[in-house]
């Protein structure tokens, strides 16, 4: 993926006085897109504006991952569903996700009781992410896991309920994004194995391509160490 800087926005020109966090959360935001579709993808300026809307109202990126990662799996499961072409599509997901995380957020607040072994459990999950990233033996591959760690992170002070939910949706944008970065040659030989192994249980449709995902996930997540992102 290109990378952005103020100047990939030239409909929708960014001010001196527009921050690195904003060009970051730009950036971030069309990365899980183009991961998620599974193709090389630059926002259109329709959906630049949405997602400096996203910013400006302060929707974490936890609820645009978990928003744009449901509509993308809904897609993929309807039958001849087409794939998702905008951002647009995914506005609802999100507000949806943004209103839960920011109430969840509020009750935990106002309960006085902080859950602190959920917190716990979360920065090792980020932590556990951020040595993954380390080790891992292909460059990009650490990068797209250092990013996943940061937005892990980002869940301390949210429920346990609140927090699974998301850690779902990023665990599945995670697998897949780390997938594209792997060599082609390693990504072939996965995917080979994969189709090799799941045709010899003779499950066929949907039933086929959810266990070949299953398959292809769990090599993924050997060969980079992932820790599978869920609350123990």
């Amino acid at each position: 993926m290109p990378q952005l800087t103020a100047d990939s926005f030239p409909l929708y020109t960014v001010s001196v006085t527009e921050t690195d966090p904003e060009i970051e959360f730009l950036r971030t935001v069309e990365d899980l897109f183009a991961t998620l579709r599974g193709v090389p993808h630059l926002l259109s300026p329709k959906d630049v504006q949405l997602a400096r809307n996203w910013w400006k109202d302060g929707t974490p990126i936890p609820a645009v991952t978990a928003g744009v990662t449901e509509v993308m799996e809904k897609r993929r499961q309807a039958d001849n569903g087409d794939p998702v072409v905008s951002l647009s599509y995914c506005r609802h997901a999100v507000r949806r996700h943004a209103k839960r995380l920011k109430e969840q957020q509020v009750g935990t607040q106002s309960s006085g009781e902080p859950p602190r072994n959920t917190d716990l459990l979360i920065r090792t999950l980020a932590a556990d992410l951020r040595k993954a990233a380390d080790h891992a033996p292909f460059p990009e591959a650490g990068a797209a896991i250092e990013n996943f760690a940061v937005q892990v992170e980002a869940l301390v002070g949210t429920t346990p309920a609140l927090a699974d939910e998301q850690l779902f949706a990023l665990e599945t944008a995670l697998l897949e994004a780390c997938r594209r970065t792997l060599p082609k040659e390693i990504q072939t030989e996965i995917e080979r194995s994969a189709e090799a192994k799941t045709a010899a249980s003779g499950a066929t449709g949907d039933t086929l391509k959810r266990s070949r995902r299953a398959v292809i996930d769990r090599k993924i997540r050997h060969l980079l160490d992932l820790p599978r992102l869920e609350l123990q």
